[in-house]
């Protein structure tokens, strides 16, 4: 078990892997903070009734004969669509439902309560990458939070029918692997994230995981490919 992972059922735990290492790398990066954030209001940026639809895929490249894919790992290419509803808004507290659809028909359907004004969520495994509206660079993710992760930057992308501000933040931690008591068993995150800056929504995700023993490296994209705000494609 690498230090902080932790586990979900089967058909969770890589898009657990996924969203979580986020808030990993996120409360790991509070060593490097120096001060206290100021208090800001928050702009939840979604309206009830939206709709938000991802793609997800995984790579998987095996550099040691002993190094196996694990298990779960190839159902994320097995993803139909995962599509998250706005379905209620209470001040900065945000409840969405999550539909996670395979291409064999199964699904799994989740609700999340998630505060933007400082992370607090009332699903460990469910979807959370939504912030609020408006952030600038510099911004911290989470106003009220203790992650003290920043917007790195601002930029535009161009959809079917229009041009939209997103934001972007990067991260990047290692983790060791508890069983190894040489603590030379690694592995290393790479995280990358563009969200739109009006709603706050994630637009794109892409998680690169590398290992060193046996070693072999795991790629997680997620894609924004539909929404009921603005015409994607």
């Amino acid at each position: 078990m690498y230090a902080r992972k932790k586990k979900g059922t089967s058909k969770k735990i890589y898009l657990a892997i996924t969203l979580l290492v986020i808030l990993v790398v996120s409360v790991a990066a509070v060593v490097y903070y120096t001060g206290a954030s100021s208090a800001r209001p928050i702009t939840v940026g979604v309206h009830v009734g939206d709709t938000f639809t991802y793609s997800m895929k995984g790579s998987a490249s095996l550099q040691s004969i002993d190094a196996v894919v694990p298990e779960d790992f190839y159902q994320i290419n097995q993803t139909d669509f995962y599509r998250v509803t706005v379905v209620d808004i209470n001040t900065s507290q945000v409840t969405l439902n999550s539909l996670w659809r395979f291409l064999n028909g199964t699904e799994i359907n989740e609700t999340q309560n998630l505060d933007l004004s400082d992370g607090a969520k009332s699903n460990e495994y469910g979807f959370w990458s939504i912030y609020a509206s408006n952030l600038n660079i510099g911004d911290y993710l989470r106003p009220n939070g203790k992650d003290y992760v920043k917007v790195n930057n601002t930029d535009t992308f161009t959809y079917a029918d229009t041009v939209r501000q997103r934001n972007y933040f990067k991260m990047e931690n290692e983790f060791r692997d508890m069983r190894d008591p040489t603590g030379s068993t690694l592995r290393y995150d790479y995280i990358s994230v563009y969200f739109d800056r009006e709603t706050g929504m994630l637009q794109n995700l892409v998680n690169y995981q590398s290992y060193n023993n046996p070693q072999y490296t795991l790629v997680i994209t997620w894609t924004l490919v539909g929404s009921s705000v603005w015409q994607v494609k």
